[in-house]
Formats: C-alpha cells, structure tokens, sequence
C-alpha cells in the first residue's frame, strides 16, 4: 500500500473512530440534528404528534398535534429518550393560540419549504435500524427518512422514504430548485445530508414535484480529504448550461493526489479521472441510457 492510500485509509478510520450520528445514537446525545434553540420554528413531521405536560413518553397528553403543525421551541428539557432507535431530547414548545407544552424532538421535521402555491414540503427522521457493528467493526447504522408533501390544508398529498448511511452526519438541508426544466415537475426538492469531518460524504437526495406527486430522481455524492482525495459529482437538468432536454446528467470527477509530482507552487497535483452519466426522462421517472 502506496503512502497516499495509507493516508486516505488513516483520514478515514480516524473520522470513523469518532463518535457517530451526532446525537441520534445513544453514545452522543449531547449533538442532534435539529440544533434546537429558543425562539426556532419547527413544524411537526409525524402523523401526529402528542404534547406532555412534562417531558416524557409516559407523561398526560395534553394536546396532538398534526403533521405540518408549526411550533416554536421555547427550552430544552434535560430529558433525552430514545424513540424508534433515535435518541433526542424533549423540548418545551408554544403553539396556536399561546398554548404550551413538550413534544419529544425526533417528532419534528428536520427541515420545511413552503412554494408559491402554499404547498409544504418537510423532511424527517423515521427511524434508524439498529446498529450490529462491534466496538471494533464499524458499520454505518442506516437512517430512514420520509420526504413528504402536503397541501395548504396541511393534508398529506404524498411521501417517498429513503434511506441514508449515515457517516457521522452532522448537517442537513433543503431547497426548492423549481423545475429546471424537467417536463411534468413544477419544481425540484434537494434534501443533503452530510458531514463537516475529513473522509465524510455529503449525499444529496432529489424529488420532482408534479404537484400532486414526489418522483424519486437521480442523486450525487461528494467526499474528499484535502490534498489527498475528492470525489464529485454534479447534476445537470435541461434548464442548466451543458443541460439537455429530456435528459439528467450526471458528471463525476474522482482525484487521487500523485506523491511523484507538485506543480510549480508546490501544491499537490491529482490523477483525475472523469465521467458522465446520462438518464432519459419521460416524464415521470429516469432511466439510465
């Protein structure tokens, strides 16, 4: 094995060897994905969600609350409890007509868009399948998510579950694209979920939107270590420059950095390897040419 692989292989296993999942695995319950601070707005990502008197899932039900529901965190509860394999803590929320209470935070979506049509679109934690990995043979857990979309009555128009293996993933986020030019979508969902250490990927997660339907379309990856590793890819839809109609097209770039050889400032130089993927769009899913 060359010195750059024992490098990549070093970078990797050291950020491996860290505690993982920032916060929904018991062994890091200090971290969560839902950065939770006073005054934030959160809306409800379960079908329903119940509010306690007092944090706790065997304490009164005072209230429930739909999907889509917006709250706002007031405090967080020292209680943690774990739920559907996820740990996370209880937070006291205000919601409607100044009424209060605490709601389990695993129950809230980890992230919401609202178009111009008032439909909302919001993303959530469903549950993370047990870990069977010993101490000292790591596995990724699997986290399964559910993107969901919901009228401006707040009614379920539709969901599509996903799964992320998760890398010590410590952030997350989406954006409403519009359509880029994909026939029968009036906008495109990217929801990322990724990690800020060296040798974790950044995965990103794409939906059309027909308005009454989330279409599962291709997605992209992006991991590197600097000055020894990168692999990236890029996406293109019609409406985009190098885009073409009918088409998405995946561009993927992978370098490995050659420890014969730096440029003429003495910054590493890479072996590059390149390639592109094409997938034909009939309007409602993508095919691979």
């Amino acid at each position: 094995m060359n010195r750059i692989s024992i490098c990549c292989l070093m970078a990797l296993l050291f950020s491996l060897g860290h505690t993982t999942l920032w916060g929904q695995r018991e062994n890091n319950i200090e971290f969560n994905l839902w950065y939770a601070k006073p005054g934030d707005t959160f809306r409800v990502y379960g079908k329903t969600a119940n509010v306690r008197a007092q944090p706790g899932k065997m304490e009164t039900i005072t209230d429930s609350l739909p999907c889509g529901t917006l709250v706002v965190v007031r405090e967080q509860a020292g209680h943690m409890e774990q739920l559907k394999g996820i740990y996370a803590p209880w937070v006291r929320i205000r919601y409607g007509a100044g009424k209060e209470g605490y709601i389990w935070l695993g129950m809230l979506a980890l992230g919401s868009r609202t178009d111009k049509a008032q439909q909302t679109f919001l993303y959530g934690l469903d549950w993370i399948s047990p870990s069977r990995a010993k101490d000292d043979d790591y596995q990724p857990a699997i986290w399964h998510v559910k993107a969901k979309a919901l009228d401006p009555a707040l009614q379920l128009l539709d969901e599509k579950e996903f799964v992320v293996k998760a890398l010590e993933t410590s952030v997350t986020e989406a954006k409403l694209l519009g359509d880029m030019g994909l026939e029968g979508t009036s906008d495109i969902w990217r929801i990322q979920f990724g990690g800020e250490a060296c040798g974790i990927p950044t995965d990103y997660f794409y939906f059309g939107w027909t308005g009454r339907q989330l279409l599962a379309l291709p997605g992209k990856s992006e991991v590197g270590d600097a000055g020894v590793f990168y692999h990236s890819e890029t996406l293109l839809f019609p409406k985009e420059p190098g885009g073409q109609p009918g088409r998405i097209i995946r561009l993927a770039e992978e370098g490995e950095a050659d420890e014969e050889k730096t440029d003429p400032n003495g910054e590493t130089v890479f072996k590059v390897k390149k390639t592109r993927e094409v997938y034909a769009w009939d309007g409602h899913q993508a095919k691979k040419l």
